[in-house]
C-alpha cells in the first residue's frame, strides 16, 4: 500500500512538473555543465571511500546485475539496485526528491523527456563524463543524460507454440500480422504506462500513424481479448515458458536475454521498427555523489557500452561499439529466421506532443482495451 500511494503521488506531481512545459521535447541545462577529467585516481578513491551506489533503473535485472557486477568488481563498490517499469520508477524518484528523502544516485529510464523536464527543475546534476564526445548527438543531452544503449521493438513469439506458416505470417504480414483472430486467447500486450518504449510504441500506432492505424488498429488487438500486463517484464517470463504464443512490444534486449538461455523465443521487426533508447541521469541530490560520477563515467566509456552486448542484442549510444557476433554471425544474428530492422521509428524523440504531460496515449490506449489497472487476462 505504501508503494501504491508514493506512485500515485508521483504521478501527481510528474504531471505537475510537466504542467508549463509540453511541447518541449528537449530542454537545455538548467546551468552550464563543466567538463570532467575522466576516471582519475582521485575520483575512484573518493568512490571507494563512499563505498557504494544506489541504482534506480528500468532495465531488466538479470542483464544489469551481472553488467553492473563488472563495474562493482572493477571498482569495489556495492551496486544497490531497485528496478521498476519507467513511469512508476519516475514517480517514484521525483516524489522521493521532491520531500527530501534522497536515496537514489542515479536514474536510468526509457523516456528522456522526462530527465529533460526534470533537469529544468533542479532534479539533475550537470555533469559530462569523458565519454560525452563519443555519443550520438542525437542520443544525449550533454552532461543531464546519456544513451546507455538503444532497444528495437518488434513482434516476440515462442516458436513452439505456432505453426511454421504462423511464423512464416509474423515476418511477412508487418504490424496487421497483430489483428489476426487466430492469436486470441494466445496473446499477450502491456499498457503504454508500463513505461518509454511502450509508450513509445502506442504514441506510434495513435498519433504519428493515426491515419494509417489509429484506434481501429488496437480494436482489432482489443478484440483478441490479450492478456495486459503494467509491466512487461512479467509478459516475456510468460511468453518464454510458452503461456503466450505472441506478444507486441517485443524488445530484442530482452527477448535475447531468453533466447541465450535456451527458450524458443524468437522475433521479427515489422516495418517502421521502434526504437527505445534507454538513457541514464545523476541525481542531483546523490547521497553516494562520487561513485554516482564514476558509474556515468563507466557507463559511457567503451568497455561500459560494449559490456551490455555481452547479455543483451542492443545497439550502443557510442557510435564505436560494434556487436562482434553481428560480424561472427553467431547467436541470433546467425538463425535463418532473423533479419535487422530496416526502417527505424525515431520521429517521436523530435515530436512536441510526445511530451504531453497529460499522456493522452494512456488514456487512449486503456479506454480502447478496458484497462483499468494491474494484470487483467
Amino acid at each position: 500500500m505504501e508503494r501504491e500511494t508514493a506512485t500515485l503521488g508521483g504521478t501527481i506531481y510528474r504531471r505537475r512538473l510537466l504542467q508549463g512545459a509540453a511541447g518541449l521535447v528537449v530542454a537545455g541545462a538548467s546551468r552550464p555543465a563543466h567538463a570532467a577529467p575522466g576516471i582519475t585516481d582521485d575520483l575512484v578513491k573518493a568512490a571507494q571511500k563512499e563505498g557504494a551506489l544506489s541504482y534506480y533503473h528500468n532495465s531488466d535485472i538479470d542483464t544489469t546485475d551481472p553488467w553492473s557486477a563488472v563495474f562493482a568488481k572493477k571498482y569495489r563498490i556495492d551496486v544497490r539496485s531497485m528496478r521498476l517499469p519507467s513511469y512508476p520508477l519516475f514517480d517514484r524518484w521525483i516524489n522521493e526528491e521532491r520531500v527530501g528523502r534522497h536515496l537514489a544516485d542515479l536514474i536510468q529510464i526509457t523516456d528522456p523527456t522526462l530527465l529533460d523536464l526534470a533537469n529544468k527543475q533542479g532534479f539533475i546534476a550537470s555533469y559530462i563524463p569523458e565519454g560525452d564526445a563519443a555519443i550520438d548527438p542525437a542520443l544525449k543531452r550533454s552532461g543531464i543524460w546519456y544513451t546507455l544503449f538503444l532497444d528495437y521493438m518488434g513482434i516476440g513469439y515462442n516458436s513452439k507454440k505456432m505453426t511454421p506458416e504462423e511464423e512464416k505470417l509474423i515476418h511477412s504480414a508487418g504490424w496487421n500480422v497483430l489483428r489476426d483472430p487466430r492469436w486470441s486467447g494466445r496473446f499477450g500486450t502491456a499498457t503504454p504506462a508500463s513505461g518509454g518504449s511502450s509508450y513509445a510504441y502506442g504514441f506510434m500506432f495513435l498519433n504519428t500513424l493515426r491515419d494509417q492505424y489509429g484506434p481501429a488498429f488496437f480494436k482489432s488487438l482489443a478484440a483478441n481479448k490479450p492478456d495486459i500486463y503494467a509491466s512487461k517484464a512479467p509478459l516475456f517470463e510468460r511468453l518464454s515458458a510458452g503461456e503466450y504464443a505472441i506478444m507486441d512490444q517485443g524488445t530484442q534486449s530482452s527477448l535475447s536475454d531468453f533466447y541465450r538461455k535456451g527458450a524458443p523465443v524468437r522475433w521479427s521487426f515489422p516495418e517502421p521498427t521502434p526504437v527505445s533508447p534507454t538513457v541514464q541521469s545523476i541525481s542531483k541530490h546523490a547521497p553516494h555523489p562520487n561513485a554516482a560520477r564514476l558509474f556515468q563515467e563507466w557507463s559511457c566509456s567503451l568497455e561500459g557500452q560494449a559490456g551490455w552486448l555481452n547479455y543483451v542484442a542492443a545497439g550502443s549510444g557510442r557510435n564505436d561499439v560494434v556487436d562482434p557476433r553481428k560480424l561472427q554471425k553467431k547467436d541470433w544474428y546467425g538463425e535463418p529466421w532473423y533479419a535487422e530492422p530496416k526502417s527505424l521509428y525515431t520521429e517521436y524523440l523530435k515530436d512536441p506532443a510526445f511530451a504531453d504531460p497529460k499522456k493522452p496515449i494512456i488514456t487512449e490506449w486503456n479506454a480502447i482495451f478496458g484497462y483499468q489497472g494491474g494484470r487483467r487476462g
